[in-house]
């Protein structure tokens, strides 16, 4: 038996040693959601660019580092090549603080450097975050190996297994590392002080910062198209037999350089319609919804792929609404009766969750609600009191709209809505990308493919809240939840024949990124696009060129 220290069972109390065999917390993807984001669709979409590789720069600079590493013949093995990254990582997040442009970046470790950098100096070592191989473990290592411009240690390069990650003797890799040597060599950081453990006078930093600083890629042309390469760019095939990449990585280098091309030149054809888009999630969802007509055929694959995302993120802002507010019904309901409740007691609190808003009878058909989507004959008041007309509001204004009542019967209504938006779709890039499924949840397509037969069926809105709660979230959380123990991440579940409910965390979750912030800083850093602020947002002459280069 094992109690939490000094609980008191009977008239006894336990020893404190006995520890709880249970780790409570609420999870952070309850019904399985964001995984199909973060796992399957944004590796399909925008392969090699995690959510938080968002500074180009730092793609120059974690090459050069490992270029200085081994061509210095410093240790070779993890441990020692993971604390050199870490502290010249600390380092440039200290020049990036102080950056003569005042630039506000945001560097690797800025949360433990804090105000480090704000002092006279000299200023003391650190490391940048407690992880190992620090931020470009984190964020970095993993794009670089996709981009082919690192190995990663155990590769095959010769007849031995490097001991650590190596850069790739092609000409990207070398010339990405060159590039931002040559910005630095001339500085007294890269001459003396990156090589000691001394406290670096505020006069070093100060010079390293006016040429190291993340914002100063879009000034050095050499270093800025070495980047724009490493990320776009293959390389030959001679080059990767000399470099012994194998035939099937081979393939899927060129494979995601093609869709990395794709979705990024797609990001800047909603630039150019919307100049919003860079600084407003909103104007960001909405444009990948009702993109520009395409300019070829890849071009409408891309944009098919990322609308089917924002789908996916739709649905599962519909189904929060629906899960939130059975965990919120189910509790109380237990609460009253002091107990679990019985399969017919949950559907009975499933079946009458049509307070709303909006508010209807739970034995409303739930066709009546489509045909007067379809009549455009609905609106739906927000959290402020305004109705949205449900049949022109943008489908990102409806996600809000349910996220904000938090409501299940709003949930049916965008849910609804969704369904008659889609119905018919059959382009290469939404198929594709809309039935990408998780292990946990159902793909977007045969969400929409069941809601459509069980309208079919010609059910009430109580029938259909049931349909929900009982196909898409009691069986999948329960799943979910076992499987993370002995994490305890329940809101309820079946004990002895009684769903029991916990005060565990009955809150909504979150929508997983879908890559806003990267793609916004690194096609700016990347001088794709320029302006200071909302509506002055424009392509520049080489954003205009990549865009006609990779879409047509």
């Amino acid at each position: 038996m094992t109690a939490a220290p000094g609980t008191v069972v009977g008239e006894v109390s336990t020893p404190r040693w006995i520890a709880a065999s249970l780790r409570e917390n609420e999870g952070r993807d309850p019904l399985g959601l964001q995984t199909t984001t973060q796992d399957r669709l944004m590796p399909l979409l925008l392969p090699g660019i995690l959510e938080l590789s968002r500074r180009a720069r730092y793609f120059a600079f974690h090459a050069f580092l490992l270029d200085e590493y081994k061509g210095r013949r410093l240790p070779a093995d993890g441990k020692s090549l993971a604390t050199f990254i870490r502290r010249r990582e600390w380092e440039l997040g200290i020049a990036v603080q102080r950056c003569p442009n005042e630039c506000g970046s945001s560097p690797v470790g800025a949360r433990r450097l804090s105000d480090v950098g704000a002092g006279p100096g000299p200023f003391p070592r650190g490391e940048s975050v407690e992880s190992s191989f620090g931020g470009y473990g984190l964020y970095y290592r993993s794009p670089l190996i996709e981009l082919g411009i690192v190995a990663r240690a155990g590769t095959m390069l010769g007849e031995q297994p490097i001991p650590i990650d190596v850069l790739r003797s092609t000409d990207r890799a070398r010339r990405l590392a060159a590039t931002f040597r040559s910005a630095v060599e001339g500085t007294e950081y890269y001459r003396r002080f990156m090589w000691t453990s001394d406290p670096v006078p505020a006069a070093a930093i100060d010079e390293y910062a006016g040429v190291a600083c993340l914002c100063r890629l879009r000034e050095r042309p050499d270093e800025r198209d070495a980047v724009h390469d490493a990320i776009f760019g293959s390389d030959p095939p001679a080059a990767r037999e000399d470099d012994e990449v194998a035939p099937g990585v081979s393939a899927a280098l060129d494979g995601g350089a093609v869709q990395r091309r794709r979705s990024v030149g797609h990001y800047l054809s909603l630039v150019a319609a919307d100049p919003n888009v860079p600084w407003s999630g909103h104007a960001y969802r909405d444009a990948l919804w009702s993109y520009p007509q395409p300019r070829s055929d890849g071009h409408a694959l891309v944009a098919g792929q990322w609308a089917a995302l924002i789908a996916k993120d739709i649905w599962q802002e519909v189904i929060c609404s629906v899960w939130s507010q059975f965990c919120r019904a189910g509790l109380a309901r237990s609460r009253d009766l002091g107990r679990g409740l019985t399969h017919a007691e949950v559907r009975d609190v499933a079946s009458n969750m049509i307070g709303g808003p909006p508010a209807w009878d739970s034995s409303y058909p739930t066709t009546a609600i489509a045909a007067s989507l379809e009549t455009a004959a609905l609106t739906v008041p927000d959290r402020d009191g305004e109705d949205i007309d449900v049949a022109t509001a943008s489908m990102d204004t409806l996600r809000w709209l349910t996220a904000g009542l938090d409501t299940a019967t709003s949930a049916i209504v965008v849910l609804l809505e969704l369904t008659r938006r889609t119905e018919g779709r059959a382009d290469p890039g939404w198929v594709r990308a809309s039935r990408v499924r998780s292990a946990w949840q159902p793909s977007v397509a045969e969400v929409l493919a069941a809601v459509g037969e069980h309208l079919d069926g010609q059910p009430s809105l109580g029938e259909t809240l049931w349909w929900l709660v009982s196909r898409f979230v009691v069986p999948v959380h329960e799943r979910i939840a076992y499987s993370k123990l002995p994490d305890f991440t329940f809101r309820f579940r079946w004990e002895e024949g009684l769903l029991r409910f916990y005060d565990h965390g009955i809150e909504r979750f979150p929508l997983a990124a879908i890559r806003a912030d990267p793609l916004s800083w690194i096609t700016w850093d990347l001088g794709l696009w320029e302006g200071d602020g909302p509506n002055e947002s424009r392509l520049t002459d080489r954003g205009t060129e990549f865009v006609l280069e990779v879409l047509g």
